[in-house]
This record gives structure tokens, sequence and C-alpha cells, in this order.
């Protein structure tokens, strides 16, 4: 599977330290990177970003994929492969 873009896939990952979903989700996109080698992945810690934590009202694991909002709260890698299939 590959980006159909010429841009790079760039995911932030918002999470929250001792978050056990949080450390899950940064996992399993680990996992999924193997699938998707261009993915660039960036981990923000909340309480360390004022910009997130006011926007996303502190609810972690959040995801974004080039500056768009995919997921918030729960994470799946399919769904996560399936919406990166549609990116023309």
């Amino acid at each position: 599977m590959e980006n159909k873009t010429d841009n790079p896939l760039k995911v932030e990952l918002i999470v929250r330290d001792g978050c056990n979903f949080s450390f899950r989700t940064l996992r399993s996109l680990l996992h999924t990177q193997k699938q998707l080698p261009g993915m660039e992945i960036n981990v923000v810690e909340i309480t360390d970003s004022d910009e997130h934590k006011h926007s996303l009202g502190g609810i972690t694991p959040s995801i974004w994929v080039n500056d768009e909002l995919w997921f918030m709260g729960s994470f799946s890698a399919d769904k996560f492969l399936a919406k990166v299939e549609t990116l023309a």
C-alpha cells in the first residue's frame, strides 16, 4: 500500500501521559507505518501544546493527518488505511 498523493503523509498523534489508549494507538500507528513507509509520525503531549489542549477539549488520543482531524478518542488501523486509500 502506498500514499497515492505526491504529498507526504504527515500524522500528528496527540497523546496524554499515562493514557494507555494513547500508547496502544501509537503502537498501532507505528505498525501501520511499515505499510506506508513515507508516513511521518509526530507525537505531541497534550499538556505541552496549548493549541491542541484548547481545540480538542483534552480528548486523547487524537490523530491529525495533513492538518485534518481524522480520529478523536478512538482509532482503527483498518479505517485509517481505508482513508489513506481515498487520498487523491
